[in-house]
């Protein structure tokens, strides 16, 4: 039996980040991995459809060249999504590389096979029947997608995943879900030439974010001739015949919409199976439960990632992994606040946001004053031609404190950091509307917004 101070089961961006972390600070670590070093979203997720994003962009570009003062012929230009699909795996398959390395480089032994947790203290690996004696457990193991109820994935009707492995675009596609990943999927593919129709059970896509943010990106969608059906349920997928039946239903009338495939982009579940048997106290909707030091109800047993129902983020997963190695050696962990951490979508317009939203500082009592500001008044946006969105602060009347703020246009998810910063460092809008922005730029919006909120905007 292998004796290590810390195992790490699961390798993606929180996983490898706590064996990593734990190994720089003089703890022998070995991390365990059933598949691809980087997890879902270095190899399924994150990483490639960014990838994709941006060959889209850039066929998108190409195509308006002529307002640039560039002159190409549009009749030969044609969209190559195999080589688009190609080269969003090699970006996986060179950043799993940089993974490994960084592992070796950092001392971390690296074990392939599913990781079991026989005890608080062992960790069992089936491929070679390794055990692993641990002086504490990092769970890292995350999730994958949720399929609905009496929907079976196929051929036909697909998971994000499968749909990352498509090297060719189908005529007609309907996305169900327009959370951030349908609403990612649904823009890359009609820049491609797809006829796509996204159905969302709630009232509005992306359902998580301010409700203007919602309405401008629907906007935006409709430009660009994508169909929202908002407020709809799925009752019935049938892949039987030659094309594929969707079946939906929403103001007061069922919809049949024919297409060659579905994407079924409805959440995910957390691959928590068998914890329980260890020990580990799950919530009802099978995620671990953790105290603010990600440790579970086992103690030496900590959980980070998807499998937490905190943030689905890589970046919250990483986090939580530097957090947990923190209690394992017995430092101080800085309480995670997960509203207030930066959430992002790449669609084209952007969107990022951090903190609340009206609705919920409203709802959590606040006095609320906000201040809005058009991406079409930003002169760097002007200039490069994308001019829809707008930058929205949500404060609190009485002391000017920032309480969100909501960003829908080009490069903001770049920008949301900064706006994170004031609200964990309790910048008033008054402050954020003093700091000095560089002109031209499209952050410059942020401060704009900040001067709305504040009752004098410049230039608006």
């Amino acid at each position: 039996m292998a004796k290590f101070d810390v195992v790490v089961v699961g390798g993606g961006p929180g996983g490898y980040v706590a064996a990593i972390y734990a190994a720089q600070q003089g703890k022998k670590t070995a991390l365990v991995e059933r598949e691809d070093l980087g997890g879902t979203c270095l190899n399924w997720g994150c990483i490639p459809t960014k990838a994709l994003a941006r060959s889209a962009e850039v066929l998108a570009t190409v195509r308006q060249a002529g307002e640039f003062g560039v002159t190409l012929d549009q009749n030969s230009l044609r969209g190559d999504y195999a080589a688009a699909q190609k080269r969003s795996r090699e970006v996986s398959a060179k950043l799993r590389r940089g993974v490994s390395a960084l592992l070796k480089k950092n001392g971390v032994e690296t074990f392939t096979g599913t990781g079991v947790l026989t005890g608080a203290k062992t960790v069992r690996v089936d491929l070679k029947g390794d055990v692993l004696e641990a002086g504490n457990v990092i769970l890292a193991t995350g999730s994958r997608p949720n399929m609905i109820p009496g929907v079976e994935a196929g051929e036909r009707v697909m998971t994000s995943r499968q749909a990352l492995e498509l090297t060719e675009i189908p005529n007609k596609m309907v996305i169900i879900g327009g959370g951030a990943i349908g609403m990612e999927f649904a823009g890359i593919w009609r820049t491609y030439g797809a006829d796509v129709t996204v159905v969302e059970m709630l009232p509005r896509v992306l359902p998580a974010e301010d409700e203007a943010v919602s309405a401008e990106v629907a906007k935006a969608f409709a430009k660009r001739g994508i169909k929202i059906m908002a407020g709809t349920k799925l009752e019935q997928i049938d892949a039987s015949g030659r094309t594929v039946k969707v079946k939906v239903a929403g103001d007061g009338k069922t919809t049949q919409i024919e297409c060659d495939r579905v994407l079924v982009s409805a959440g995910i579940r957390p691959n928590t199976e068998g914890l329980d048997k260890a020990g580990i106290k799950l919530n009802g909707r099978g995620y671990a439960e953790i105290d603010e030091s990600m440790q579970t109800s086992v103690k030496g047993v900590y959980a980070i990632g998807d499998i937490t129902g905190k943030l689905a983020l890589a970046h919250v997963a990483s986090a939580q992994a530097l957090a947990a190695v923190d209690a394992i050696l017995g430092r101080t962990v800085k309480k995670l606040r997960y509203h207030n951490l930066p959430r992002c979508t790449y669609t084209t317009p952007e969107v990022s946001s951090v903190g609340l939203t009206e609705a919920q500082a409203k709802e959590k009592g606040y006095s609320v004053k906000t201040g809005m500001f058009p991406i079409t008044a930003n002169g760097k946006a002007l200039a490069y031609g994308e001019t829809a969105g707008f930058v929205k602060f949500v404060t609190d009347e009485q002391y000017g404190e920032i309480l969100g703020v909501h960003m829908v246009g080009p490069h903001v998810t770049e920008m949301v950091h900064a706006a994170a910063a004031y609200i964990d460092l309790e910048v008033t809008a008054h402050d954020a509307a003093r700091i000095v922005h560089a002109h031209p730029t499209v952050a410059e919006a942020m401060m704009e917004a900040a001067h709305a909120a504040v009752g004098h905007a410049i230039h608006i």
